[in-house]
């Protein structure tokens, strides 16, 4: 019976469906027909108004052009030249349009075709215009007599005028005809169309009588099968593996509940049925909340509620409510999922990113791919980059190029191979300034193994980088110079003497006492003696080459190691620069100060092969100057070893 039924509906919307086609093109041509018919009449109205147009600019012309010819007083003359020019402008501009429409004249028996009568009328209209140039050029010049102003005025009343009055009828009857043509082809429309009706009239409404009367059987089989569904839906809900409850709209009672909504309120299904669907909320601020998105949307989706059970404590659960009908009357469909749980995470979650937030440190996490997915705000103290600037690209903006790439490499083979890597590394802020940071970078791994993310935290330690920096500069360098002290000096000695053993290169030592400091100290106090020294300093560090090392070791002595030399000649040149330059008298707040110096040298490995002993032998060298008369240079290999000397060291 349903599949007879829906033959005879599938039927009975083809036959429809085909009358309403036949009648929309029907329509749809009586509608272009008619359209075609009024354009074409409309045509023929512009045609008439567009002739009427032309004789009454012919009349102004010739108006025009005899005022010109009457005119006594210059201002007449010229607003008659004025008139006579607009109006033949004006004259000239229609022509061309009503040439046009002459040649579209479908043709007539027994007349010109339209292509002959706009030929004739366009040779006319331009002597007409020719003679009306010619009144307009010769103004002052024109007399009632003129030839012109006479032929002109001959055209506008004889022939030009009956041209336009054949033209008006010609049009008229054009657009008289086109009416005609559109009555009859409307009332051919109109019949065709009753045509049609009569005809569906039988072949349409009369099967749909018929379906009605099957309708009735079959209506009544519908509802046994509905209430069939019925209990279908039941047996669905009641195993479904979310909890479900059914609350009738007009007193908000719960009908039906299904075992996993009973066990999640932690009450029996009897306990339930009956009671308001209110009960299951936590308070009334949050069932009003529900209450009023369902009557506003209808429906709702996915909504966040809390819940009570039946101890009393309460639940998160997502709640989906639809609209329906059950067991023939409205109700609210309601279907709850127990998210505590994942509320609980969230929350967790929630409190990780606001430590995160809060954390003095800076994080950055990245993909698989090292392209960065999170920073927080740290980060964005420490480097000045925002998080916008720096989402979906990878760290090595910050890179500041202190490090080789095979710092980097090693970086990355610990970090692999042991999952996690720390250590001191130098970026680079936005601004382009350096930064050192402790860096510490480990690797997040999915249960398969493969990598996920990497996640870097790091702090900012520069200042305590350069605290450290001070530290040492102070601990290995002279305050009042800048010079290297004794600590780093006999360090650096110690590197040149390894590196003179390995490579069999020949180095020397130097050791220089300023003669004559004692006496400008107490002569000027000790401040003239801090300024002499600082200024001897600068004086024999500009003698010295970049791969040399001159230091203080205290008071007025001095040391220096010459390396990459060649026998005694370039030491020897070297230390009779350093005299020179002592030599020079020395300006201190004023006044004039002069000192001289004392030089040992020691060469390695000749006068020794470690550093102290170098040193040593220097400093022999330096005090037998000063017994021979000082402001002199002597080599350890030139004294005499005796006990006087070693009593004089």
């Amino acid at each position: 019976m349903a599949e007879q039924g829906e033959r005879v509906t599938r039927d009975l919307t083809i036959r429809y469906v085909a009358v309403l086609v036949v009648l929309g093109i029907l329509a749809l041509l009586s509608f272009l027909a008619v359209t075609d018919s009024l354009s074409s009449a409309e045509d023929g109205l512009e045609r008439v108004s567009l002739v009427g147009g032309e004789r009454a600019l012919v009349a102004r012309v010739a108006f025009a052009a005899n005022r010109v010819a009457a005119a006594e007083a210059e201002a007449d003359l010229a607003a008659g030249v004025t008139l006579l020019g607009t109006s033949l402008d004006a004259f000239e501009r229609d022509r061309s349009a009503l040439i046009a429409a002459v040649r579209g004249l479908p043709p007539a028996t027994g007349r010109e075709s339209g292509e002959e009568l706009a030929a004739r009328l366009d040779r006319d209209l331009g002597r007409f215009l020719d003679l009306g140039r010619t009144v307009q050029r010769r103004g002052h010049g024109l007399g009632g007599d003129d030839p012109a102003l006479a032929a002109l005025s001959d055209t506008a009343e004889g022939p030009l005028l009956e041209a336009f009055d054949g033209l008006d009828q010609r049009f008229r009857q054009v657009s008289q005809a086109r009416m005609r043509e559109m009555m009859a082809l409307q009332a051919a429309g109109l019949l065709v169309a009753l045509g049609v009706l009569l005809v569906s009239a039988f072949g349409v409404f009369h099967p749909m009588v018929e379906r009605l009367r099957a309708d009735f059987s079959e209506r009544r089989e519908a509802e046994s099968a509905l209430r069939d569904s019925e209990q279908r839906l039941r047996r669905i809900l009641e195993e479904s593996p979310i909890g479900v409850s059914v609350s009738r709209r007009r007193d908000g009672r719960i009908v039906f509940v299904n075992a996993r909504f009973a066990e999640i309120v932690g009450m029996k299904a009897e306990q339930i049925l009956g009671a308001p669907a209110r009960d299951n909320y936590v308070d009334e601020t949050q069932r009003r909340a529900v209450l009023a998105d369902l009557r506003r949307d209808g429906r709702i989706d996915g909504a966040e509620v809390e819940f009570r059970r039946r101890d009393g404590k309460p639940f998160w659960s997502l709640l989906t409510i639809r609209s329906t009908d059950f067991e023939r009357e409205p109700v609210n469909l309601a279907w709850i999922y127990d998210i505590t749980e994942r509320k609980a995470a969230e929350q967790q979650i929630l409190l990780a990113a606001k430590v995160l937030e809060t954390l003095n440190e800076a994080v950055m996490i990245t993909d698989a791919a090292n392209t960065i997915i999170f920073v927080n705000p740290a980060f964005t103290r420490i480097t000045e980059y925002d998080r916008d600037e720096v989402l979906g690209h990878a760290p090595a903006l910050l890179k500041s190029g202190r490090h080789d790439p095979e710092f980097y490499q090693e970086m990355w083979q610990t970090l692999l191979h042991r999952g996690s890597w720390s250590g001191e590394i130098w970026n680079r802020r936005k601004s382009g300034d350096l930064f050192a940071e402790w860096l510490s970078v480990v690797v997040i791994r999915e249960p398969s193994g493969l990598v996920s993310h990497y996640v870097a935290v790091f702090s900012d330690i520069t200042h305590r980088k350069e605290d450290e920096a001070v530290i040492w500069r102070q601990a290995n360098y002279d305050p009042l110079t800048g010079l290297p002290n004794r600590s780093l000096f006999l360090d650096r000695l110690s590197q040149v003497v390894g590196q003179a053993r390995r490579e069999s290169k020949p180095f020397a030592v130097m050791f220089l006492d300023l003669d004559g400091f004692k006496a400008v100290n107490d002569r000027l106090g000790h401040a003239a003696g801090d300024e002499l020294l600082q200024q001897a300093a600068d004086r024999l560090s500009g003698c010295m080459r970049a791969s040399d090392t001159l230091a203080r070791l205290g008071g007025d002595e001095f040391v220096v190691i010459l390396q990459g030399i060649r026998g005694r000649d370039e030491p020897a040149l070297v230390a009779r620069k350093l005299l020179d330059q002592l030599a020079q008298p020395f300006l201190l707040d004023g006044h004039r100060a002069e000192v001289r110096g004392s030089i040992g040298v020691a060469l390695f490995p000749e006068d020794g092969g470690d550093g102290q002993t170098l040193l040593t032998r220097a400093d022999q060298a330096m005090y037998a100057v000063k017994r021979r008369g000082k402001n002199s240079v002597l080599f350890a290999h030139e004294i005499a070893e005796s006990p006087s000397t070693a009593e004089a060291v």
